[in-house]
């Protein structure tokens, strides 16, 4: 199975070098997931580039799946976020003297680092080629973001 296809170099519908726009999906999730209460919608800004792309498929893939990897980043960060939460209450609530309730904070809080770091990886390597002009398709929500990425229009390079 292919996971990187290198397209032609080309103008977005927006302006800018399409390498260019591809890689703002990920960097603008990836900025603004560092800013207090605006990284809860961070995974709007490559939505928006989805929508607003009219010419680029190229662009539009790369969109739908930085949108893609910060939903499930969100998601799993909410999950992992009610499990640390729900093991710290058990241990302030009267719990705490046995053994064995802080292991589910240790491990959400491990599970959740590395989850982490993996996505980031991935979105790092999405950046970089989508650079080099590359559809790279990160595993799984790759082949979601190609039969996706015709909606709205966008059927050029």
């Amino acid at each position: 199975m292919k996971t990187t296809e290198t397209v032609e170099p080309h103008k977005s519908s927006l302006g800018l070098d399409a390498n260019m726009m591809a890689l703002l999906c990920y960097l603008a999730t990836l900025i603004l997931s560092f800013i207090p209460f605006i990284k809860y919608i961070a995974w709007a800004a490559p939505l928006v580039i989805f929508f607003l792309e009219k010419n680029s498929s190229f662009v539009k893939f790369h969109a739908l799946q930085a949108f893609m990897i910060n939903i499930i980043n969100a998601v799993l960060g909410f999950i992992l976020y009610l499990i640390m939460m729900a093991s710290i209450s058990s241990m302030v609530y009267g719990l705490y003297y046995r053994a064995g309730y802080g292991a589910g904070y240790i491990f959400a809080s491990t599970l959740s680092w590395i989850i982490f770091a993996v996505i980031g990886i991935f979105g790092i390597v999405a950046m970089i080629k989508a650079y080099k002009y590359a559809e790279y398709k990160i595993p799984v929500i790759g082949n979601l973001a190609m039969k996706f990425r015709t909606m709205g229009g966008g059927t050029g390079a």
